[in-house]
């Protein structure tokens, strides 16, 4: 047995070939040198890293137990739709009131097309996919109020109200002077949907 293993190694050296790893090259060795003074530097960087990202996944975790409280809580704040008081709503009916048009001009009404909710009429005549109207302060901002005037349902948001908007007055917007004056006055009727 020795001998082949003897007669191995002498092979394995006469080809090039040993047993031991080689020695390192020039080349990696003044690799080593220059990375190994900042690799402590970059291990102790990377574990302060990592000792904020656990803390910013605590905090996390922290937040969204806070949030589901919150969400409990009000849940159990928030009465029951049996237990609400009566409002007005799409099967209440139907009211009379008087319906004008305004339209986005400094000289037609105040706030220079800027509603009391903040849209610029000049942008949109529409929030959420509904027409803005202005209208009296018994009728809450983000009300969503169906209107039946000359043959046509305009189905609008309260995002505006008006010196002159009082009882069972509306405005509706429209884009320009001319449309407005031709939908001038009308007598109509409206319910609150939403």
């Amino acid at each position: 047995m020795p001998l082949i293993s003897t007669l191995i190694t002498t092979l394995l050296l006469s080809t090039g070939l040993a047993l031991t790893p080689p020695a390192p090259t020039i080349e990696a060795q003044q690799l080593v040198e220059q990375v190994a003074p900042h690799a402590y530097v970059w291990r102790t960087e990377s574990e302060q890293k990592q000792a904020q990202i656990d803390a910013l996944e605590r905090k996390l975790k922290q937040k969204d137990a806070e949030l589901a409280q919150l969400k409990r809580a009000k849940e159990s704040a928030t009465p029951s739709p049996k237990a609400s008081a009566p409002t007005t709503t799409a099967t209440s009916g139907w009211q009379t009131g008087e319906f004008t048009a305004y339209y986005p001009a400094n000289n037609a009404m105040q706030g220079g097309g800027i509603t009391a909710k903040g849209d610029n009429l000049y942008q949109s005549l529409y929030y959420r996919g509904y027409r803005i109207i202005a209208a009296p302060l018994s009728v809450p901002f983000g009300t969503i109020v169906e209107i039946e005037v000359a043959g046509q349902t305009i189905k609008g948001i309260v995002r505006d109200r008006g010196g002159r908007i009082q009882g069972n007055k509306f405005d509706v917007t429209y884009a320009d002077q001319a449309s407005a004056l031709q939908f001038g006055r009308q007598q109509g009727k409206w319910r609150v949907v939403e």
